[in-house]
């Protein structure tokens, strides 16, 4: 009796094991007609049969479909052909969906506790289907985005950077997936810390900067971003944070200007130095924090001689900082303005009408010229440095040029005051 019981068994198991065969056979009919809905079809109904244990062979088959299916939609797209959004979505989802459920099919156990039996070409082809998938959700992320569906594109930004702790992945895949992806994943994390600051998703933003910033990709823009969020939720604080964070940890010239202004307005004199104090502590031979530094002292502190040094520190560290070199030289133009309010050039500014004054005159027109000369050189070594950017050093020169023609002129040098105004014209052409 129970060499029968187990005879009808085996039979059993055997009919079982022969639908399924047969169930995967259909399937790869069907595929090879291209009724791949009907495959689809199929594939659902063999995984939903209580009877059906050839998981990791049928997820992998229906998994094969989904491919299929959204393949025609991405070639469409790299043919520059309008495709179905909603297919190539879908599909890939599902796809990518089976194909980890065949992996995690192979993870299973039986009835009795025992590893079921894997096939490992199955096996082999779901690995090399996953790791082949890895850029197909950041095209999913554009597809949505340029339908103008900012929630999708989202959601398979996310995707797309979670994809390498996908289960099926072991460490070392992960890793291989990150490393070969690194500037795509920059821009992905840049790409949602956007989405969320356009449809003004706080939060999520907030969530999402930090692994931008990490990545030093158009962390400028990032920082635009937080600063923009916190002045429409009024956080005054968390503002002035991210400037201090943009221009300490960046080295953002532009940002930390703003936060200087803003302390040179609220009288918050004190922050000001304790941050470029500890900047140039941190990082003493860091140019920017130096030029920072030298920001302070001179916009600030008005200490023109301390902000001189350490303009020429920032120089000395980069022979080729413009920006360094404009400010140095500004100080010189500076010191006029400062030194005109002392009354020091009272004669200079009102002439010399009378016999008395024209001696006093001609010494501070020379004193002048010299100091003029000197912002002149280093506003020459910044145009020097960056030929290319007319709007740091354009304007600035001109206008020392200008000065230095009325300067000549006064001088009744008339061929060095002719030079200055062929100067100034010059650059007035490049605007």
């Amino acid at each position: 009796m129970k060499k029968h019981l187990l005879t009808l068994a085996l039979a059993i198991v055997a009919v079982a094991a022969s639908a399924q065969n047969s169930a995967l056979y259909k399937i790869d009919e069907l595929i090879q007609k291209g009724d791949l809905a009907s495959a689809a079809a199929l594939c659902n109904e063999a995984i939903a049969n209580p009877k059906t244990t050839k998981f990791q062979e049928l997820y992998n088959k229906a998994g094969q479909v989904q491919l299929m299916t959204f393949t025609p939609e991405l070639m469409k797209a790299s043919s520059r052909v309008p495709l179905d959004t909603l297919v190539f979505c879908t599909s890939l989802d599902q796809a990518v969906g089976f194909y980890t459920k065949s992996y995690e099919a192979t993870q299973a156990v039986d009835a009795k506790g025992k590893p079921v039996r894997v096939d490992k070409k199955v096996e082999a082809d779901t690995h090399e289907r996953l790791m082949a998938m890895v850029d197909f959700y950041n095209y999913a992320a554009i597809f949505c985005y340029s339908n103008g569906d900012r929630a999708h594109a989202i959601d398979y930004f996310q995707k797309y950077v979670d994809y390498p702790f996908n289960p099926a992945f072991s460490e070392a895949d992960r890793d291989s997936l990150v490393a070969l992806n690194a500037e795509s994943y920059s821009q992905t994390h840049f790409n949602l810390c956007l989405l969320y600051y356009e449809t003004k998703n706080w939060e999520r933003l907030f969530s999402e900067a930090p692994a931008s910033l990490k990545t030093h990709f158009n962390n400028h823009d990032v920082y635009i971003m937080l600063k923009d969020a916190y002045v429409q939720l009024g956080d005054s604080a968390k503002w002035e944070q991210v400037l201090v964070d943009a221009a300490t940890l960046e080295g953002d010239v532009g940002f930390f200007n703003e936060l200087v202004s803003y302390y040179a307005v609220s009288g918050k004199t004190d922050k000001a130095v304790a941050i470029v104090n500890e900047m140039v502590q941190k990082q003493p031979n860091e140019p920017v924090a130096w030029f920072m530094k030298g920001a302070v002292e001179s916009d600030i502190l008005n200490d023109i001689a301390a902000s001189r040094l350490s303009y020429q520190r920032a120089i000395e560290l980069n022979p080729n900082y413009a920006e360094a070199y404009i400010n140095m030289g500004t100080t010189y133009y500076n010191e006029i303005a400062s030194r005109t309010e002392n009354h020091e050039f009272d004669h200079f500014n009102s002439g010399y009408f009378n016999h008395q004054t024209e001696e006093a005159f001609m010494s501070e027109t020379r004193t002048i010229r010299d100091i003029y000369l000197e912002a002149c050189k280093y506003l020459e070594k910044a145009r020097e440095v960056a030929p290319d950017n007319h709007e740091l050093w354009g304007r600035r020169l001109q206008r020392v040029y200008n000065h230095l023609r009325i300067v000549y002129e006064n001088l009744d040098e008339k061929a060095t005051a002719a030079e200055y105004q062929a100067k100034y014209d010059a650059i007035g052409e490049l605007f």
